[in-house]
């Protein structure tokens, strides 16, 4: 037997009880009134209502701030801020699938979260390119955009982007089996993902700032389902060809990047020159999954030396 059909096995005699009742945990549907006290505002697009949240000067160049698997926009905190503060228009917004966002009955892929932030953008009335700060998984998503609408985006910085072989826990790996993962990942699913936030930082004080605000927005019905869609049809583990077509674009590239981090390791630092030959590579040493949750100030001194150099191209 196969190591794929003996987790297979396993995880459907774990899962079983699952199918034959409600999720677990997910017991608060997205609607009106989970939303009532949430901060920003709704805008309905062609696939559901988005959550988003803007700050600074309406005229000021926009910054679009992409999240990233399951951190919501709020994972943008201080960084957004700071850079409203230096005059520019930050926006931030929940994937569909996550936060306060719609969880719409479709396939999580790069099509949708692209039309997701088209329709954003043109909602917002945002007629000029933007720059697109992207974490994680958001990388991916970035890339693609970007290299697909270059008209569209004036900058692209990515933090800590998947796409180089990201790792996920045994929890995770099981929910991703076909058939059974989803039924699985009901039943042990808040578990898999609360064991991955230690590694988020060796500051215990980050770790409880992030377990603080994802895990009451574990029990919004079809965050699971659309988490396991997006990991499956998202290059997290192989985007370094959409890496590379960056440099076709002539769209400049900043990567920021903390050299301690488990959640999203980097690669040999010569794979990343070799991937991203054209970009701002900033490799923090002591620095884990979220720099501007570790060292805030660094972090955004380094991300306005890179606007502030490329203005000219904005």
């Amino acid at each position: 037997m196969s190591l794929r059909s003996g987790l297979a096995l396993a995880a459907t005699a774990i899962a079983l009880p699952a199918l034959l009742s409600r999720s677990r945990g997910e017991t608060i549907p997205m609607d009106a009134r989970a939303r009532q006290d949430a901060p920003g505002s709704f805008v309905r697009l062609r696939h559901g209502t988005t959550h988003v949240v803007t700050d600074g000067p309406e005229a000021g160049e926009p910054i679009l701030f992409i999240p990233g698997a399951t951190l919501s926009l709020w994972v943008w905190d201080g960084l957004f801020e700071r850079l409203a503060q230096a005059g520019y228009r930050t926006i931030r917004y929940d994937r569909y699938g996550i936060g306060f966002s719609d969880r719409p009955e479709v396939d999580y892929d790069q099509h949708l979260f692209e039309e997701q932030i088209i329709d954003l953008l043109d909602t917002l009335g945002i007629d000029r390119p933007v720059t697109l700060v992207a974490l994680a998984f958001g990388g991916p998503i970035a890339a693609e955009f970007t290299v697909r609408h270059p008209d569209r985006v004036s900058r692209l910085c990515l933090v800590s982007p998947d796409g180089f072989a990201t790792p996920l826990n045994l929890g995770l790996r099981l929910a991703m089996l076909p058939g059974i993962g989803l039924p699985f990942f009901h039943l042990f699913g808040d578990r898999a993902l609360a064991s991955r936030l230690p590694g988020y930082s060796r500051d215990r004080r980050v770790v409880a700032r992030i377990q603080a605000r994802l895990l009451p927005e574990l029990r919004y019905q079809g965050f699971k389902r659309s988490l396991l869609s997006a990991l499956g049809n998202v290059p997290v583990d192989a985007a370094e060809y959409l890496y590379r077509f960056l440099d076709t674009t002539g769209v400049p590239v900043q990567v920021v990047w903390g050299r301690q981090d488990p959640v999203t390791p980097m690669p040999p630092e010569e794979v990343l020159r070799t991937v991203f030959s054209r970009a701002d590579l900033r490799l923090l040493d002591g620095v884990g999954h979220l720099p501007h949750y570790e060292r805030l100030d660094e972090t955004t001194a380094i991300v306005l030396d890179f606007l502030r150099a490329h203005k000219e191209q904005a």
